[in-house]
């Protein structure tokens, strides 16, 4: 039965998951410079970014890395609260293959990683699968922590950002309430008997949700996510700052900008997020900060190069290093 169920998963073959990433990749470079010709002058760019100093490229990615790190202890911490237990290695190389899928729509193809511990460790995904959702979940927390306190340091975005917490907190306090998967079990199992094969899978979901989306939990995923996230506002406030640009609140600002435009393209389910994180950014630089076109321009190309590309890059990579036969 599972081999039938990965021959099915063929999207994730190596070919394939190489010709995807090309055929996004040059859409997001058609997007992208469209929009440099329409909105900023394209010599004054390149202009721009070929005079940065490189030596802050190693802060930059160090900043990017730092939250890549912080995320993988969160990752470790969830399958250790719903009692998964696998080799150091192969859980390093199932969350960073997982970046391949950072450009399916509200990154749901992470999904990849219940299918390959299904896979590998014959772990099933209805246990698995929480465990992706709390990470989205608290991402998003995550980030609206940081645009809150950035917000508060100039007065911009604060409805936006309670409405969007609010969804959240809804929603787990959906998943978290026994009388939710009740009525599940209700609504559903006792109308459609052919489902009834299900129940058992939808015990481990409750379980898993559960557990993963406890007070406990989200007192330490929560914050993990913080961190983890202000690693990349920190990339932006240092492309930023090696431009030379100088505006009150710099760091307020990057890390706000770069999170609500991480939630909004989250939340618009386009893959990756793309036109609408690069929009957001743009105009509240331009807009709202008040940076020089150019200056704003390149500075959001730089840190979607350093953040959603090289993502994707590295995951591509690490996936087609340590794939095995047996995996999808």
């Amino acid at each position: 039965m599972l081999k039938v169920e990965t021959k099915k998963l063929s999207d994730f073959e190596s070919g394939k998951i190489i010709k995807r990433l090309s055929i996004w990749l040059f859409i997001a470079i058609v997007l992208f410079s469209t929009i440099l010709m329409l909105f900023a002058d394209f010599g004054k760019i390149r202009k721009v970014i070929s005079e940065f100093p490189r030596i802050y490229v190693i802060g930059i990615f160090s900043s990017v890395l730092v939250n890549y790190f912080i995320r993988f202890l969160k990752w470790s911490y969830f399958l250790k609260r719903i009692g998964i237990g696998i080799p150091l290695k192969d859980s390093l190389w199932i969350f960073f293959s997982s970046f391949t899928m950072i450009l399916s729509p509200g990154k749901l193809g992470e999904i990849i990683k219940s299918l390959i511990l299904k896979s590998r460790f014959s772990i099933p995904i209805s246990k698995s699968a929480p465990v992706v959702m709390a990470e989205r979940l608290t991402d998003l927390l995550g980030l609206a922590v940081i645009a809150a306190w950035g917000s508060s340091k100039f007065a911009y975005g604060e409805n936006y950002l309670l409405i969007i917490v609010a969804v959240m907190l809804l929603f787990i306090a959906l998943l978290t309430q026994p009388r939710f998967w009740h009525y599940l079990e209700k609504a559903v199992f006792s109308r459609f008997s052919r489902l009834s094969r299900f129940r058992a899978s939808i015990k481990l979901l409750e379980e898993s949700s559960e557990n993963l989306l406890s007070p406990s939990s989200l007192l330490v995923a929560i914050p993990l996510s913080t961190i983890s996230w202000a690693g990349e506002g920190v990339a932006l406030y240092l492309i930023f700052s090696a431009m030379n640009v100088s505006i009150p609140n710099l760091l307020a600002i990057s890390l706000f900008a770069h999170s609500f435009s991480s939630i909004a393209g989250a939340f618009s389910f386009l893959p990756g997020g793309l036109l609408v994180t690069e929009g957001i950014l743009g105009v509240f630089f331009v807009r709202i900060a008040h940076i020089s076109k150019d200056y704003a321009v390149s500075a959001t190309l730089m840190i979607r190069s350093a953040t959603l590309w090289f993502a994707v890059i590295l995951g591509t990579i690490v996936f087609l290093i340590g794939r095995r036969k047996d995996d999808l």
